[in-house]
């Protein structure tokens, strides 16, 4: 699980300070993704719209009450025209903007590897879309001038800045003469962002879409881009596109004065919203962080960090599948044993058995033996083979297998 044990930054702790500095408190959470299930979850037949605001429904309290709040949206706004679809290539209702709204969130980070599924226009919609709603989009631009000016929210007196980047495209080409349509994760240009940023914002915080799918610890990679970034001025490095939390921790660098300072690295807040059954992929965290701007001092403190978990509650409700965050850990699956499952065959001839799904559907397994390169049948090969494995992959309650 995510790091529990992190503490508040101890600088000057138990000085007494004449004078009252200012804080802001940001709350930021992972990411926010829309598969086939999440859209139709929203949709009424008699009214032909969408409403997805039970999505935030138990978390709305703890995301309002922040100064800023941000989120990853790992989808795109392209209009019902280019077709609501979830993965591979995600667009999604105009209406999860609503619920972001509603929710309490502030700021929008559009730079992920999913911001091109709809192309050029996909990305320039959905900025639009954000903007209507007065959530502020950070990682993709409309124009090269709007790529330039650097995102500040003052809260308090406190001006911070907020960069984002991601790691690719999945492979849908950035246009060679629209190279402002998405930041990408290159050390020249982030450092140069730094450096502009810090001279009109008082605090910097920088979100990346980087790192391994699945993997619950930061690479080396991760650290080492991280590291570098909070030694060149960002305050706080906060990271999605694992799809699982990954320990975050507390790096000491020397700040502008000379001290040494103590600065937030979050390498993966998880995903805060998705439909995926993958281990740990129903569970993320609320990061809660806390920035004073030390008046006698004049500096930037991070003063606390506070980590909220979270999980996904998908059940079923009037014949639709919904999705709902929850606060805390995600509860224990309940075990029931005696459950035996007759085995059958596909056209590879080797023996497969039935596992039964919370919601009744039925998914053949087999440990993959010499031969058979597929669970379905030679085309598609599971990764994963270990009996435990598959079965919290698909959050199976207990088998017994003849």
């Amino acid at each position: 699980m995510y790091d529990e044990n992190t503490i508040s930054n101890r600088q000057d702790k138990g000085q007494l300070n004449p004078v009252s500095n200012s804080t802001v408190t940001i709350a930021a959470v992972g990411d926010v993704m829309m598969h086939d299930g999440q859209i139709w979850s929203g949709y009424d037949s008699e009214t032909g719209l969408y409403n997805y605001s039970m999505f935030f429904q138990d978390v709305k309290d703890e995301i309002s009450s922040a100064d800023i709040a941000m989120a990853n949206l790992e989808t795109t706004l392209g209009g019902k025209e280019l077709k609501f679809t979830g993965y591979p290539k995600f667009n999604s209702p105009d209406e999860l903007a609503d619920a972001l709204k509603d929710a309490g969130f502030d700021i929008i980070m559009t730079s992920n590897n999913h911001c091109l599924d709809r192309g050029e226009k996909g990305v320039v919609r959905t900025i639009d879309v954000l903007e209507q709603r007065r959530l502020m989009a950070v990682g993709t631009s409309r124009t090269a001038g709007e790529r330039d000016r650097i995102v500040i929210k003052e809260i308090n007196g406190v001006k911070i800045a907020f960069l984002a980047y991601t790691y690719g495209t999945n492979g849908n080409p950035v246009p060679k003469d629209k190279p402002y349509l998405v930041n990408l994760i290159e050390e020249d240009t982030i450092l140069k962002d730094l450096t502009k940023a810090r001279q009109s914002a008082d605090a910097v915080v920088v979100y990346l879409h980087f790192g391994q799918e699945y993997q619950r610890v930061a690479s080396e990679q991760q650290k080492k881009l991280a590291k570098m970034l909070l030694e060149k001025g960002a305050d706080v490095v906060i990271g999605s596109h694992p799809h699982v939390t990954q320990p975050g921790e507390w790096v000491r660098v020397i700040g502008p004065g000379g001290e040494m300072v103590e600065r937030y690295a979050a390498y993966s807040l998880g995903n805060f919203i998705s439909a995926q059954r993958f281990p740990y992929t129903d569970e993320g965290v609320i990061l809660k962080i806390t920035i004073e701007k030390d008046l006698q001092q004049n500096r930037i403190n991070v003063k606390d960090v506070d980590q909220i978990p979270t999980w996904v509650d998908k059940f079923k409700e009037d014949g639709k599948m919904r999705y709902v965050i929850r606060l805390g850990k995600k509860p224990p699956l309940k075990k029931i044993s005696g459950l035996k499952c007759p085995p059958f065959t596909l056209r590879c001839n080797v023996p497969f058995h039935t596992l039964l799904l919370p919601a009744g559907r039925i998914r053949p397994f087999h440990p993959r033996p010499p031969g058979c390169n597929s669970i379905w049948g030679h085309s598609k090969c599971p990764r994963i083979s270990d009996t435990d494995t598959w079965r919290y992959r698909y959050n199976l309650l207990s088998v017994e297998l003849p």
